[in-house]
């Protein structure tokens, strides 16, 4: 009895203590603060001196929020941690704002933002698997965030976790339908589960929503070359958008909204100048401005934006300004230049671009518009050699190419008009212009030594495969009246002329019924051209 006594006594012993020391844990991870990794402040001396003063206030009241004892401050000294870390992150000093934003999730676990902050911080620095975990820990918080689905699902996507981000990116749509970020991700997830019929149906859908996204030409251009459709490949291959494929993302649009510097304003105006947020544009390049009024780009972008949003005589006084400060500054004159253009006045446009091709050589697009303005001047030996110049320095630069043609085309010499049109299509493949005019040349040059009606049935047949529009059924309609094919041309000129009706387009309807007439009459068509044709055929 004594023994089972004994045994029992042990035993409650320690069962007690095993209760005692889960209850002491407990007590410390409530009552004790967690441990906070150091955070010191770095150089500075290579920023700009607004941001120098930002970062030290945010700095100090930093360590203000530390000294302050009391338990309740914890939330506060979390947001002290946390927008230290977002000026650091701004400034792209991420292995700065790691401890920051690690020590505010720490203090405020409840706050979605700082472990959001610190999976950007992750990405940033290429650790995608840290990234996913700081990401999933947001969602614990907020599970319907669908800018953190989005990243964790471009995490996934990294690490080969095709079903996770399939996942992640499906919730995404299902609360914002129209994410060109998700669908992009669904297209990618698709093709590395080798389905592009899926990835095709993703990555249109993702390019219907935003047209900007680079990527997603080059990733369609992969889906369709995958599933056989060489021709949709090269023509999405050979297209680019100016803008990165991120979802809505409020958080990180106020991370890059922080920063008090004539470069941080300048980033933002350029944003705002590729969403087209004009307004927001000229708000940004302003306030760059007051920070360095001397920036002579700072003044030109603004200048831009003061022109796109059509305020010209203030967008003329800041280019003028430019050049009165450096009379060299191509931009400025070029810019000029193409607001005299706009006020028909070419030949003091032509004497811009000229200026701004001769202080700056390497400016192609001056050297360009010289170029066009020259050749629609009818001063076409001279716009030859400009396009040559521009070809020279830049093979692939189609509209130079094009250019090049269609002013031989305007000099009759159109034997070397087709074999430069060759020759570009060749290179640019994905280009429409190229197979249109190629194709008019074959069905109604004037010269019978250019007419070839196969190849322009050919033509006209796959630049409609690419892409349907007026001048490809035209185009189509042309090529089968001359290869005989008249009732053909006839109705495809017909449907031509209601597309032109519903879309409002009433001055080329009679010019586009002349030449229906000239196919019920069994007659072929011997003007290629009724306007002048222009790069990026609408």
């Amino acid at each position: 009895m004594v023994q089972a006594f004994g045994a029992k006594t042990r035993v409650l012993a320690v069962f007690v203590a095993v209760v005692t020391v889960i209850a002491t844990a407990a007590g410390c991870s409530r009552g004790s603060p967690p441990a906070l990794l150091a955070v010191d402040l770095p150089d500075l001396s290579g920023m700009a001196s607004p941001v120098q003063i930002q970062i030290r206030e945010a700095f100090d009241l930093l360590q203000q929020a530390k000294t302050n004892p009391r338990p309740s401050n914890s939330a506060q000294t979390a947001a002290a941690y946390g927008e230290l870390g977002r000026l650091f992150l701004a400034a792209e000093l991420f292995s700065d704002a790691e401890p920051c934003f690690s020590n505010a999730a720490a203090l405020a676990p409840d706050d979605y933002r700082w472990s959001y902050y610190l999976a950007h911080v992750y990405r940033a620095e290429g650790q995608s698997r840290k990234a996913a975990a700081a990401f999933e820990r947001t969602l614990l918080v907020r599970p319907d965030d669908v800018a953190a689905l989005v990243w964790l699902g471009e995490a996934d996507l990294e690490q080969g976790r095709l079903d996770e981000a399939a996942a992640r990116f499906t919730r995404a749509l299902s609360l914002q339908p129209r994410t060109a970020a998700a669908r992009y991700g669904m297209g990618r997830v698709a093709l590395a589960r080798h389905d592009p019929a899926a990835a095709i149906d993703h990555l249109e859908a993702a390019l219907a929503l935003d047209r900007r996204g680079t990527a997603i030409y080059y990733a369609l251009a992969t889906a369709y070359r995958d599933a056989g459709k060489t021709d949709l490949a090269n023509a999405r291959a050979s297209q680019k958008g100016d803008g990165d494929i991120a979802p809505p993302d409020p958080l990180m649009q106020e991370v890059a909204g922080i920063l008090r510097s004539p470069v941080a304003y300048e980033k933002r105006g350029d944003q705002a100048l590729s969403r087209q947020d004009f307004a927001a544009a000229v708000a940004e390049f302003r306030r760059g401005l007051e920070l360095d009024p001397d920036s002579l780009s700072l003044r030109q972008k603004l200048g831009t934006s003061l022109w796109v949003a059509r305020d010209g005589a203030a967008a003329v006084a800041q280019f003028e300004e430019v050049l009165r400060r450096s009379p060299e500054y191509a931009p400025a004159h070029y810019s000029l230049g193409v607001v005299l253009l706009s006020r028909g006045q070419a030949d003091a446009a032509i004497e811009r671009f000229a200026r701004a091709a001769k202080d700056d050589p390497t400016y192609l697009q001056a050297r360009l518009q010289l170029a066009n303005t020259l050749s629609r001047r009818g001063r076409f030996e001279a716009a030859l050699r400009e396009y040559a110049a521009v070809i020279a320095a830049d093979s692939r630069i189609g509209e130079a190419r094009f250019g090049e043609a269609i002013t031989l085309i305007r000099l009759q010499r159109l034997g070397d008009a087709r074999a430069r049109l060759v020759e570009a299509a060749q290179l640019l493949p994905g280009r429409p212009e190229f197979l249109n005019a190629l194709a008019r040349l074959y069905a109604a040059a004037p010269d019978p030594r250019i007419r070839n009606a196969a190849e322009a049935v050919g033509l006209a047949q796959q630049l409609n495969r690419q892409r349907q529009t007026l001048s490809s059924r035209e185009v189509m309609a042309m090529a089968l009246a001359e290869a005989g094919r008249y009732e053909e041309a006839a109705r495809w000129q017909q449907e031509t002329i209601v597309m032109a009706q519903r879309a409002g387009l009433r001055d080329a309807v009679p010019m586009l019924a002349d030449d229906l007439r000239r196919y019920q009459q069994r007659q072929p068509c011997r003007i290629p051209w009724r306007a002048a044709p222009e790069w990026d055929v609408p």
